[in-house]
């Protein structure tokens, strides 16, 4: 199951693949923010992403459970907590709900390659922070000898971190620091803007590290050289959604990264 090739060099069946790095496509945001602009349709949505093959995909267990015919063949990281940001459905108002709402059981039922689980930093609620780190840490416990990985996506979204941080260099070592001597074995990341100053964090975090999307922001190309300087990096691949699906064309932006990740192909090489 685990081969180590250098000491950050661990993989597990989600990174199985010639390359060793690994696409997965992100379609849990259902669970944070209903029928967001771009996700409506889902079954459409997970149509253009399959026809471009991806690795894998990441998505909430009902979502596996409903869509299990068509994701026989596909690797699943599954999500195993819900955060989102107000009462109301689909609303943001910087509220922050969060809770571990999914047994260990229903998660490994559905033979997923990880699970999923985020760790916010920046909470003014220190007894929801708390919460939040013996979940993270309560998991990967209940996940040691399955074989199947834990994935920490530590982020920076509390009010007590501006938004313009939330990809501070020094920040996002710290948090990803944390999160795996939390009990990650695998850590979803920001691309901090600088790869000199990711590749540092990447190369001292012992476990692998992938790239995650965030709000989609200067088009598809700039999400493509982003994803690029990150694998220069050192980054393993990427687990994102909106910059996949709220592109203008879905299937050629997850080919376009498919070629970036296994192959080093340049940005000019697969989109210009």
């Amino acid at each position: 199951m685990v081969v180590v090739c250098e000491t950050t060099r661990v993989s597990y069946d989600l990174l199985d693949t010639d390359s060793g790095n690994a696409v997965y496509v992100a379609l849990d945001h259902g669970l944070a923010s209903g029928a967001i602009d771009g996700f409506e349709d889902p079954t459409a949505v997970l149509d253009d992403v399959l026809a471009a093959d991806p690795d894998g995909l990441l998505v909430g267990p009902h979502f596996a459970r409903r869509y299990r015919d068509r994701l026989a063949d596909t690797n699943l990281v599954v999500t195993g907590d819900v955060v989102t940001f107000s009462t109301r459905p689909g609303e943001d108002e910087a509220a922050d709900v969060w809770t571990d709402a999914f047994d260990v059981d229903l998660l490994l039922d559905l033979d997923p390659v990880g699970v999923k689980v985020v760790l916010v930093f920046g909470r003014e609620d220190r007894a929801v922070f708390r919460r939040n780190i013996e979940a993270v840490a309560r998991l990967a416990e209940e996940l040691r000898g399955t074989g199947v990985p834990l994935v920490v996506e530590p982020v920076m979204w509390g009010s007590r971190v501006p938004s313009a941080a939330e990809t501070d260099p020094d920040l996002v070592a710290n948090a990803l620091r944390m999160g795996w001597e939390y009990g990650a074995d695998v850590l979803k990341a920001p691309y901090t803007g600088d790869e000199a100053r990711f590749g540092e964090v990447v190369s001292n975090a012992p476990v692998p590290v992938m790239m995650l999307g965030g709000p989609k922001t200067g088009g598809t190309r700039g999400t493509l050289e982003a994803v690029s300087e990150a694998m220069d990096a050192g980054a393993r691949g990427l687990m994102m959604g909106r910059s996949v699906w709220q592109s203008d064309d879905v299937t050629r932006t997850v080919e376009a990264l498919n070629r970036i990740v296994h192959d080093g192909a340049s940005v000019a090489a697969v989109w210009d």
